[in-house]
């Protein structure tokens, strides 16, 4: 339709979910548990198939989405269950020919049991014409553009408390392969189990192809930021667009109370012939001989009374009707009153469970064909839609953070976690390191191990199945789900037992793989970390050599300032002194995995929250640290080597201490500034929390490393630490190879984060001196950071914006550019526990000018190695570029010193000489320790 000539004011997409638990019975008879599936095909399946071809053939033009289960698909293309199926339906068929000849007399109840046994005839002649396939024909309705096919999780598994991300990622792969292979093309959409979210999972969609999911109302509210228009317009978080839930649209539908299905006109299911009648005559059609409903249900619900009146189709066909005009008149009210608002067509997101519509609401299907029919008419303002039309029209336009969240009580993860099945997740838990640990293990194994190793993967996904902790908290088949909970993982560790043991029996291998018929191309290969991250680690390791974690919020090249420069280069000289040294950081640009920088090992390490624009940053920090804790206990689990933890600033302090603990290692903490000197104080809550956490870390450190005299009394007088536990290290230099100097023009550089203890400011303030005396005079500001605005606003305040480049972040190579082509760098800090910057211009052979202050002063010599002025004070700053700029021969004479000095008392094997030092002295104490128990 062309959105040019669409009078409607929005659109409503139907989503049904179509799921079962994978149960496939090897014995010959029925069992209850696949009843499940047969009822599901009698009573909701078949009759909403045939409501939508009765539609297609009518050439209604409507649109919802169906997400089949991958358990479901694999029962459904299984012909020993579609076998049993037929069976099951002809005794159903022969019950219900009974029953007509039951209550032929029965003025209340003949017409119902020639309804029934028509309504089986009916669905019998579908099944045979169908061939008993029903994917073709949903295929056929998908290909015509009636239907959209999604598809979900391998075993509908609760994503939000599985303990790994590599569980996660085999349940969402493992979905999509089945799907696409079943269906024939890949999902656009996905329905998370249960609508369960968790942050970072939209990456393991992306990763996959998915397009959309769909999230709870309760998530869109608690997103940051919240959307304006709520639920009626997708978001994006990461590259995956969101729908959100409708609650009132659930409400009234969903709800037995408030909704439509408790009209007293409908069905009452919970009156079944399989209660009612002698057990001698029902007997020879009850599964397993036990009392079971039938389908065969005479009442209707009547109202809250045992005393139930006889049910009445065309009475109940009458109600579905009103009830669907009665619903499309509510969304027609809910889309006037958003359309009114925005500036594009809503959405009303409707998400239900398939098996709602025919087998919990009998009239459900009837119902639902209805909307379809009336919102297909012409003068119908309410269209169905599916989820990939409607983004082609309207992609969404604003990024969102969500938290976790799911469509159970509560909105969180109630349902699935309680004292009635908490139980089970260290079960679950440990088995998912288990599996992850054989996957990295078993690299080339026998053709019986991989038999194993993929029959283990296959009974991890099945206990995972989000219906046996539900069945658990609903109280329905207790004893069934923790059955099936025991069978699955004792069958997992039995399997992981006797690969370790190398005692794998074949016979009892076979039994397992006959019994559960279901994912026959799953490799279990897909629980490898990170694409076999640590299988990468463990191969770059020298053998018996200590490894260093070496934990840092940022590493070239994604960097703000000089601590990510820092890491990098220590880290490749350990290396070369022949430590290992494992680096754990944030991706660079989002991008995850593992890389080998020069013999280092750095881990790039999802958030478990991205960092919105917006965003609360010490929750973000807190995420970084839990992201880092987790993925380093798994990665020391797998190291036979010792470990020493060295940490850089607060902002890995709790992932420090924690595998601190975990590994028994010691702890280095290298504190390059402080919150207190940052800020010239503590004066905020925050900063007060920063400062607490600083605390904590340098206490909780064997050793505390900074990188001047001036960070030594610093921390000595803020933490009360001292020697032995405290020693100065200061920074290194790499050298730096200049393209040849241009310094004929007359060009002022600074290079590094624009914050306010930087002092740029003042070095803009000194500019419109300099300029009278100086025509040509330019000050390039490299770098950025949050006071770029403000700096830039001054500039013109100033007018000297024409003067002034503002670059932003410049890498090595452009800094470099940059030092080649001025004649001076100026450091004019507040706050400066060192200035690696200024070293660097020193050993590029670029003079430099220097606030009077911190480890400035430790590294620039006055007159000898550059010049000093008094921090903030605009006269003596420009006192001492006048003297550089006008004194081209003198200022060069003190940049060749200071390359001198820079190049030989600064350098990053110096700095790992000393800091390898740290690291044998605090290993020799363990080592102690150990001999001396």
């Amino acid at each position: 339709m062309n959105q040019n000539t669409d009078h409607t004011l929005g659109y409503l997409a139907f989503l049904l979910h179509a799921h079962l638990p994978f149960v496939r019975n090897t014995a010959q008879e029925f069992c209850l548990e696949e009843k499940w599936f047969f009822e599901g095909l009698t009573e909701s399946y078949l009759p909403l198939l045939l409501s939508w071809e009765a539609l297609a053939k009518r050439k209604v033009n409507f649109g919802l989405a169906l997400s089949l289960s991958p358990t479901l698909i694999s029962m459904l293309r299984d012909e020993q269950l579609v076998g049993r199926y037929r069976r099951y339906l002809a005794l159903h068929k022969e019950l219900a020919l009974r029953e007509t000849e039951r209550t032929a007399r029965d003025p209340d109840f003949r017409e119902i049991s020639r309804f029934y046994y028509q309504r089986l005839e009916l669905i019998e002649q579908a099944f045979n014409s169908y061939r008993g396939d029903l994917l073709a024909p949903l295929q056929k309705l998908a290909k015509q553009g009636y239907l959209e096919l999604l598809t979900t999780c391998a075993t509908h598994g609760y994503l939000p408390l599985m303990l790994t991300e590599e569980s996660r990622r085999a349940q969402i792969r493992t979905g999509v392969a089945l799907f696409t292979e079943a269906i024939g093309w890949a999902p656009q959409g996905i329905w998370l189990p249960e609508c369960g979210y968790a942050p970072g999972i939209e990456r393991l969609l992306h990763a996959e192809g998915i397009e959309y999911f769909i999230m709870s109302g309760h998530g869109f509210t608690s997103s940051c930021p919240p959307p304006p228009h709520w639920v009626y317009v997708p978001v994006k978080t990461g590259n995956i667009a969101v729908f959100g839930r409708d609650y009132e649209t659930s409400q009234q539908v969903w709800s037995r109370t408030e909704g439509y299905p408790g009209d007293y006109n409908y069905r009452e299911f919970y009156r079944d012939i399989g209660y009612d009648l002698d057990y001698d005559y029902l007997a020879p059609y009850l599964v397993a001989g036990i009392r079971s409903d039938t389908g065969l249900k005479y009442y209707r619900i009547t109202g809250k009374t045992e005393q139930k009146k006889p049910y009445n189709v065309t009475n109940a066909q009458l109600k579905a009707a009103e009830h669907a005009r009665d619903f499309l008149d509510n969304r027609h009210r809910q889309l006037e009153h958003w359309a009114a608002q925005m500036n594009v067509k809503p959405i009303i997101t409707a998400p239900y469970d398939a098996e709602l519509f025919g087998h919990w609401w009998f009239e459900g299907p009837d119902w639902l064909a209805k909307v379809l029919e009336l919102a297909a008419k012409p003068e119908s303002k309410v269209r169905c839609i599916t989820f990939s039309k409607y983004l082609e029209r309207f992609p969404p336009q604003q990024q969102v953070t969500f938290a976790h969240s799911s469509w159970g009580e509560g909105g969180y993860n109630r349902y699935w976690l309680n004292p009635s099945n908490d139980w089970l997740y260290p079960y679950y838990h440990r088995a998912e390191k288990v599996m992850r640990r054989l996957a990295v293990t078993y690299q080339q194994p026998s053709p019986l191990q991989k038999r194993a190793l993929n029959q283990a993967a296959r009974e991890l996904m099945l206990a995972q199945s989000s219906d046996w902790p539900f069945i658990l908290t609903s109280g329905t088949v207790v004893d069934y789900a923790r059955q099936r909970l025991h069978q699955h993982l004792t069958n997992f560790f039995k399997i992981s037992r006797g690969l370790r043991n190398q005692c794998l029996k074949e016979s009892e291998l076979r039994r397992l793989e006959e019994s559960d018929q279901i994912f026959p191309r799953i490799d279990y290969r897909i629980y490898q970390p990170n694409q076999s991250t640590f299988c990468q680690a463990l191969q770059s390791l020298k053998p018996g050599k200590p490894v260093i974690l070496m934990l840092s919020w940022e590493f070239p090249p994604r960097h703000v300032g000089g601590l990510g420069i820092h890491v990098r280069d220590l880290s490749i000289e350990l290396v070369r002194l022949g430590w290992n040294v494992q680096v754990l950081t944030v991706p660079h640009k989002g991008a995850a995995g593992f890389d080998l920088v020069q013999g280092v090992g750095v881990h790039y390490i999802p958030t478990y929250q991205p960092l919105a624009e917006q965003g609360d940053f010490m929750a973000w920090m807190l995420q970084l640290n839990l992201a880092i804790a987790d993925y380093g206990r798994e990665l020391v689990s797998y190291l036979k080597n010792p470990v020493v933890v060295h940490a850089h600033d607060w902002l890995v302090a709790y992932a420090a201490r924690e595998l601190q603990t975990m590994a028994r290692a010691p702890l280095i903490t290298t504190i390059h500034a402080t919150e207190h000197g940052r800020n010239n104080g503590i004066h905020t809550t925050m900063q007060h929390a920063i400062h607490q956490i600083e605390t904590e870390l340098v206490h909780s450190s064997q050793q505390v490393i900074c990188c001047s005299q001036y960070m030594y009394g610093e921390i000595q007088n803020l933490f009360g630490l001292t020697a032995p536990h405290l020693q100065i290290i200061a920074n290194g230099v790499k050298l730096i190879q200049l393209p040849q100097r241009d310094s004929t023009g007359r060009t002022i550089l600074y290079v590094g984060r624009l914050v306010i203890e930087k002092g740029v400011q003042h070095l803009l303030q000194a500019l419109p001196g300099l300029t009278r005396l100086f025509s040509d005079l330019k000050l390039v500001i490299a770098g950025d950071g949050p006071y770029r605005q403000e700096l830039q606003d001054l500039a013109y305040r100033l007018g000297v914006e024409d003067q002034v480049i503002f670059t932003g972040f410049v890498s090595e190579d452009r800094r470099n550019q940059l030092l080649s082509e001025c004649r001076v760098a100026v450091f004019p800090s507040l706050y400066e526990p060192f200035g690696i910057v200024a070293l660097e211009a020193m050993v590029a052979g670029v003079p430099v000018v220097v606030a009077r202050t911190g480890g400035l002063m430790e590294t620039v010599k006055p007159e000898i190695t550059g010049l000093w002025f008094n921090p903030g004070d605009i006269n003596d700053l420009q006192r001492c570029l006048i003297r550089v700029l006008q004194n081209p021969q003198w200022a060069g004479e003190l940049s060749r010193r200071a390359q001198t000095v820079a190049g030989k008392d600064y350098t990053w094997e110096r700095v790992a000489r000393k800091t390898s030092a740290v690291y044998q002295k605090e290993l020799m104490k363990i080592r102690r320790r150990q001999q001396a128990n």
